[in-house]
């Protein structure tokens, strides 16, 4: 008896991108003989996305090579994709915290610098030291 574990089907593969978006497949077939192109086209899901996480991947072969292909290709572009999206909400989370900050630290030093227009009080003076005369 052999130990074959099966290899997760293209859908398995597809199932961490799908998490995060929709994605269009099309396959067509080439005017080149036998020659099928299969397109995985992730979406948008919101104005202002980057454009890296809807780049397509295209694969073209003969129906036996996408059988043996499509499958180890397609892990690889999702779990680039995956990385990507990870990478990309860590830097966005990263710079609103940095926004936050900045303006926190705008805010404090704002309230700091006037004293509202108030006149300063006059401070005492020691015995060494003599008022000093208006219109100096």
């Amino acid at each position: 008896m052999t130990d074959h574990t099966p290899t997760p089907g293209l859908f398995s593969q597809l199932l961490p991108m799908l998490a995060q978006r929709a994605i269009l497949i099309t396959v067509s077939k080439l005017e080149e003989g036998d020659q099928l192109q299969v397109n995985i086209c992730p979406r948008l899901l919101k104005e202002g996305e980057n454009q890296a996480l809807t780049t397509p991947l295209s694969v073209c072969g003969n129906a036996a090579e996408l059988d043996v292909e499509l499958v180890p290709q397609v892990a690889n572009f999702v779990a680039a994709q995956v990385r990507l999206h990870s990478n990309l909400s860590a830097i966005q989370k990263e710079l609103a915290a940095a926004e936050r900050a900045a303006r926190d630290e705008a805010s404090k030093k704002h309230k700091t610098v006037g004293n509202g227009g108030k006149k300063p009080e006059p401070q005492p003076l020691s015995l060494f030291e003599t008022p000093a005369e208006e219109g100096d």
